[in-house]
């Protein structure tokens, strides 16, 4: 018993010190100045500089409505309704914060009700939840990482179950004092294994103190950089299309292009393969009303040197894509 415990005392002790020591390190210098979800994610002390400048320049009234349960939506009309994955849940820098500038009513169902936009867009038009007598627009937005996943998992027969929305839930978890994030966070020092994938820009397109960096997320590359099932896609689209006729509702699919693809052109000696995941939906799917493709919009934007189209430290864009897309948007619900 005796040697057993020696055996301990030098062996996990040691280990467990370290982590301790780490711990109390990331707890008081590293997480205070940690920002964006890709800071919070892998750990990574940006500071909070860079918010707080472009957040000076943000709307400051969050004018969108959002539903957080299920229920409001028996008594909803709107002018256009957004059903989307966290792209559609930045308020008042969001894009439909700018569409309620241009006069229309908005209403955004929170995310954390459903699974996939796709398919609980689907299921509200053919339930009758919603129709022409209740909003004029449906807009239906997906990140391009997950697309082609979420599409793969549609099922007209299927209901999804709207999950109930819990304002504890939606609170970050407190692991302040984690060891287990203290683990995590010496293997991304170390390179093991890490979410975020760094690369160097060639011209400078962030108003951070390091211009070039560019942070994105591991699964921009690894969920997929190009459509394999393309069939699939149009008949899913299809499916929607002719739902959304059939209640009346205009009906716009926005197909959001994720960090990497808008800033690949510019890494420099860039490892990774090109994604061609919006252009290749474009040729499937064809021109459309029904359709929005971000990266058209957006990369003009980029290739003349403008900064911040993307937040620096994290995955999604900035309250100026959004201004964009939104008055894209505008163009497409005004068509007749």
């Amino acid at each position: 018993m005796k040697k057993f415990l020696i055996k301990i005392l030098y062996t996990v002790c040691p280990i467990w010190l370290i982590l301790v020591a780490v711990t109390c390190y990331l707890s008081l210098f590293v997480i205070p100045q940690v920002s964006g979800d890709i800071g919070r994610l892998a750990c990574i002390p940006f500071g909070h500089e860079y918010d707080k400048m472009l957040e000076a320049n943000m709307n400051k009234d969050t004018l969108v409505q959002t539903i957080i349960r299920a229920d409001e939506l028996k008594n909803l009309e709107t002018d256009v309704m957004t059903i989307g994955d966290s792209f559609s849940q930045q308020l008042n820098s969001g894009y439909q914060n700018y569409l309620c500038e241009k006069g229309l009513h908005v209403a955004n169902i929170f995310w954390r009700l459903y699974e996939s936009p796709i398919q609980y867009a689907y299921n509200l038009l053919d339930q009758n939840v919603i129709d022409s007598t209740r909003i004029q627009t449906l807009v239906v937005e997906m990140i391009e990482r997950d697309f082609e996943t979420k599409i793969e998992r549609f099922d007209k027969n299927k209901i999804e179950v709207q999950r109930q929305y819990s304002e504890d839930a939606a609170l970050p978890s407190s692991d302040l004092w984690s060891l287990s994030r203290a683990r995590d966070y010496l293997l991304y020092q170390i390179g093991w294994v890490t979410p975020i994938y760094k690369e160097t820009l060639d011209m400078d397109l962030f108003s951070s103190d390091k211009p070039r960096d560019l942070y994105f997320f591991r699964d921009d590359i690894e969920m997929g950089v190009s459509i394999r099932h393309g069939e699939k896609v149009k008949q899913v689209f299809d499916i929607l299309q002719e739902k959304a006729e059939e209640k009346g509702v205009k009906l716009i699919l926005m197909i959001v292009a994720d960090k990497y693809d808008i800033y690949q052109n510019h890494i420099v000696d860039n490892p990774f393969p090109v994604k061609t995941i919006n252009e290749d939906l474009e040729r499937i799917l064809g021109s459309n009303t029904s359709l929005l493709f971000t990266k058209p919009y957006l990369l003009p934007f980029v290739e003349k040197g403008e900064k911040d189209i993307y937040l620096f430290n994290d995955t999604h864009w900035s309250y100026k894509a959004s201004k964009i897309i939104a008055e894209a948007l505008y163009q497409k619900i005004s068509q007749e």
